[in-house]
Parts: C-alpha cells; sequence; structure tokens
C-alpha cells in the first residue's frame, strides 16, 4: 500500500473506531438505530478492500484517449458548449499528443506533455492517493479531484473544474484513460 494510503487507512481506521464505538454505545442506549454486531465491521472491510483495489490499480502508465467538458457558463455568461476530443483529434485540438501520466506505488506521479516533435513541453508531478472513490493529485499548483472507476485498462475520471478560468468550478469533465503497463 503506497505511504498516503497507509496514512489514510490508518486516520480511517482511528476515526472509526471512535465514531463506531458512539453509535453503538447511543443505539444500544436508545435501543434505535442499532445493527448486529459485526455488520459495520463488514462494511468497513468492504469499503477498504474497494479502496485498497483501486490503489492497487491505479498504479501503473496511463495515456489519454478522450475527454468531453461542458463549459456551462463561458466566462460567467449564459453562453456553454461542449469540448469534445477523442484519439484521433487530440493532437489537432489539444497542441499536445495524448498525455501520458505514471502513477508511481509509492504515492507520487508525473504527467509529460509532449508536442507533435515529442519534446517534453510540460512535466507536472506530485503527490496522489485515494479517498473513496476518488483519486487526489497534488503538485506544486493545484490539488486535483477525480472521482475514478477502473475496469480492466480503462479509466474514467469524472470533475467539476474551472475550465473557462471564470473563477467557478461548474465546468463537468469526463475524461478516459487506458493504462499502458
Amino acid at each position: 500500500m503506497s505511504k498516503p494510503g497507509i496514512l489514510f487507512f490508518l486516520a480511517f481506521s482511528l476515526f472509526y473506531s471512535c465514531v463506531s464505538g458512539q453509535k453503538e454505545n447511543s443505539a444500544a442506549e436508545q435501543n434505535e438505530n442499532f445493527s448486529p454486531p459485526g455488520q459495520a465491521d463488514i462494511e468497513f472491510e468492504e469499503e477498504f478492500d474497494y479502496i485498497s483495489q483501486l490503489e492497487k490499480d491505479i498504479v501503473g502508465e496511463w495515456v489519454n484517449v478522450s475527454m468531453k467538458v461542458w463549459v456551462k457558463t463561458y466566462n460567467n455568461s449564459d453562453t456553454s458548449f461542449i469540448v469534445d476530443i477523442n484519439e484521433e483529434t487530440w493532437e489537432m485540438k489539444m497542441n499536445v499528443k495524448p498525455i501520458i501520466t505514471m502513477i508511481n506505488e509509492d504515492g507520487t506521479y508525473i504527467s509529460e506533455f509532449r508536442n507533435s516533435f515529442d519534446s517534453l513541453i510540460y512535466k507536472p508531478e506530485g503527490f496522489w492517493m485515494i479517498d473513496g472513490d476518488t483519486l487526489i493529485m497534488e503538485d506544486h499548483q493545484a490539488v486535483y479531484k477525480y472521482q475514478i472507476f477502473i475496469d480492466g485498462d480503462m479509466a474514467e475520471f469524472k470533475s467539476l473544474l474551472d475550465w473557462d478560468k471564470d473563477g467557478k468550478a461548474d465546468d463537468e469533465y469526463t475524461g478516459l484513460q487506458r493504462k499502458n503497463k
């Protein structure tokens, strides 16, 4: 498990044990909302297994396949539009090759943006962690949060972001990436 994953697990375990004890004692005193012994443990184990599996599945080299952004209030106006890019149109519309991101087991990541001549033009790097079904990536400029769904070698990333830089994170982003390694 990655270092951020271990820290999250320890913090979650401490929080869960404190809250769980409060809920069970309170429910036993009031005799309502009381769940059978062991049920909460099973739910916790299932959530931990899910997070642990996502942490394992996300590690590797990922390349952008497509993305769609619904810009809802372009420059704070009532104008909206959809940016729709696939593998065939990526380079032409984005002026870069599909982005390659290496997500490492140690909780770090590096993305590479390359131009049409395959020259490296931008290389953000930082740290990642999983929180529930959300991938959190932090570099020196910002923190990015994506709800992720992984099926085999394909991953779907969803987020609300400020695509049009109007000060509102109200633009709906959906991106597909394919695992290379």
